[in-house]
């Protein structure tokens, strides 16, 4: 790999493990400080909004000015913003910090994934980003459960550390990541009217799947410690359960990007997509924490399959000289379907732990039935694809 996908994967490892050490501890710390559950969903929500507001324009941007500004300068708005949290400030405030924070991350995710594109060809894609997933869900192996130990000892260390890990990240991406502006390529040869229909359709059921995974992140975020408080979990299972999700994704990923490079996958992102929602319809039934807990092993496991092969699918059909602008388009329905699923699995919580897992699950599920319309047509379009490079 490119000594910039090595030092992006590096710093994503670092970013991801300050940013989830925060994430399970959050709602806890919301709530403790007297916020309602409606009030939860609003906070979650707001870093998906803010988002899903930049991850288009600043993926755009990043295709003209480059990939290395955006990324440090991001990662160290993320940190100052993080510890703005030490401070004692009401409740409401919270949403705005949360914000900022969000547009930041939302920022590092689309203009990462857009670097992978710039700097691996096509046929090795699916590895990259497999082992860049695989990086940033190593670093959520560690960050939750030392999140919620510092949680323990004092709430306000655990925002103190997490701006630590971006300041780290910002550094290691401005020593490694290349400057300038993308590699320019050689133009692609101008698609006849069908090849543009094809892509229009692959593109359209990415972001199908993006989206719909978009809302169930969104629950998940507003409701997962809170569902694993309500079956009796402390906090230090709280961040034991973001762990052992971690862990399969890490194990997986060069696999599953071995299989994004070699198998089909339209059938690899829609199976893994209809895992999840599987699982989120079956979470708030399981009698206890560790049952939860094991089920999430297996839906990370279909994650870790489905990540490399819907990024891929989506270059594949767009090239390498818009990656910025397509990964944003990606990035920003994925976000703003969370910021949705926050902010309704927030309210739905009031009315029952299971209301907001079943009604995503049910809702992403009628989502992906589309997919065999949009995607029915992609192995025609592999097949063009791969006419046109012999």
């Amino acid at each position: 790999m490119p000594p910039g996908v090595i030092g992006l994967v590096a710093a994503s490892s670092v970013e991801w493990a300050g940013a989830t050490a925060v994430l399970p501890v959050l709602p806890l710390f919301i709530r403790h400080g007297g916020a309602s559950y409606a009030l939860i969903g609003v906070v979650m929500g707001a870093f998906l909004a803010a988002s899903f507001l930049v991850q288009y324009p600043l993926g755009r941007l990043s295709d003209r000015l480059g990939r290395r500004p955006p990324l440090v300068l991001s990662l160290v708005g993320y940190a100052l913003t993080t510890l703005a949290f030490v401070l004692p400030v009401s409740p409401a405030v919270y949403i705005l910090l949360r914000a900022l924070q969000g547009a930041a991350a939302g920022t590092v995710q689309v203009v990462g994934l857009a670097m992978i594109a710039d700097l691996v060809p096509a046929d090795r894609r699916g590895r990259a980003y497999g082992l860049l997933n695989g990086s940033q869900f190593g670093g959520m192996v560690i960050g939750p459960l030392a999140g919620a130990l510092l949680y323990g000892l004092q709430p306000r260390l655990v925002f103190v550390a997490s701006a630590a890990a971006a300041l780290v990240a910002a550094a290691t991406v401005g020593v490694t990541v290349p400057a300038g502006r993308p590699a320019a390529r050689p133009a692609a040869p101008a698609p006849t009217r069908p090849d543009a229909g094809l892509r229009r359709r692959v593109v359209r059921g990415v972001l199908v799947v993006s989206a719909g995974t978009g809302l169930l992140i969104g629950v998940y975020d507003a409701d997962w410690s809170l569902l694993l408080r309500s079956k009796g979990a402390p906090p230090w299972e709280v961040g034991l359960s973001f762990t052992l999700f971690a862990l399969p994704l890490v194990l997986a990923s060069w696999p599953a990007g071995w299989l994004a490079d070699h198998r089909d996958r339209r059938w690899l992102g829609g199976l893994a997509t209809l895992a999840g929602c599987a699982c989120a319809a079956v979470y708030p039934f399981l009698p206890g924490p560790p049952y939860l807990m094991a089920l999430g092993v297996v839906e990370a496991t279909a994650t870790a399959i489905g990540v490399p092969a819907v990024l891929s699918l989506l270059m594949d059909a767009v090239g390498g000289g818009g990656a910025g602008r397509a990964q944003g388009l990606a990035g920003s329905a994925q976000t703003g379907a969370a910021a949705v699923g926050a902010t309704l699995g927030g309210l739905l919580f009031g009315v029952g732990p299971w209301a907001p897992f079943v009604g995503a699950a049910a809702v992403v599920t009628a989502m992906t039935a589309t997919l065999p319309h949009l995607w029915g047509s992609a192995r025609r379009f592999a097949r063009t694809e791969a006419s046109r490079a012999s």
